[in-house]
């Protein structure tokens, strides 16, 4: 997985961030600095211990309320063994990943905290002790940044509204990396372009399983 040390501002993956609602999704550039929260790697160290009660539970709240940067990959947790290292939502019966979406938190005006969904995995499966900063923003938290208008939105984001808004992205085998586009109208959040990447990497890489990420949008 990319590795961002916390309270960095290292992040860079994309330069937009995606929002989702109930009615579509809004993609913007960012005014706030994103400051890099649990991107861990097997190969850097990390600090370990207790965390207050209930903050993993708030965490949990967090993925998907509102849902980040969904169907840019599925990432593997890299201190599971191997059988058991795409983690699922727990509260989605198994039918939905936590390792392809993000989430954002307010740290202070104009900077939000940048993570990914599995943070919470890591807290609560290997000991992972984010910043007290960040903890203390969890602890916190008001899925009201999301809500328009907000100073944390732009006026400016790119709207696409379920089942009429088509989409063109950019995506990449993990193992070969063979670039592929994706073309579809999104009409389910999230579900249609995650089964629709899987079924295309099928067809254009059969020995390679279902490993993708996320390139860019097509423009």
């Amino acid at each position: 997985m990319t590795y961002f040390a916390d309270l960095t501002h290292a992040y860079s993956l994309f330069d937009h961030d995606t929002v989702r609602y109930e009615w579509g999704t809004l993609d913007y550039r960012p005014r706030y600095e994103r400051l890099s929260v649990g991107w861990l790697d097997a190969s850097q160290p990390f600090d370990t211990g207790p965390v207050p009660d209930g903050f993993a539970d708030a965490l949990l709240d967090i993925v998907g309320n509102p849902a980040v940067n969904e169907t840019r990959g599925l990432h593997r947790c890299e201190f599971c063994p191997s059988d058991t290292s795409l983690i699922a939502d727990p509260r989605s019966d198994g039918e939905s990943w936590l390792a392809f979406r993000e989430i954002r938190v307010p740290a202070r005006p104009g900077v939000m905290f940048a993570a990914p969904a599995l943070i919470w995995h890591y807290v609560s499966a290997h000991a992972y002790r984010p910043p007290a900063e960040f903890v203390e923003a969890v602890q916190h938290y008001d899925a009201g940044w999301a809500t328009e208008p907000s100073p944390w939105i732009p006026p400016d984001g790119e709207r696409a509204v379920w089942g009429r808004t088509a989409r063109n992205v950019m995506l990449r085998c993990v193992r070969c990396g063979q670039k592929f586009e994706l073309h579809y109208t999104p009409d389910e959040p999230g579900r249609r372009a995650l089964s629709l990447a899987t079924q295309q990497l099928r067809e254009q890489c059969p020995d390679h399983g279902k490993e993708w990420e996320f390139c860019d949008k097509v423009r």
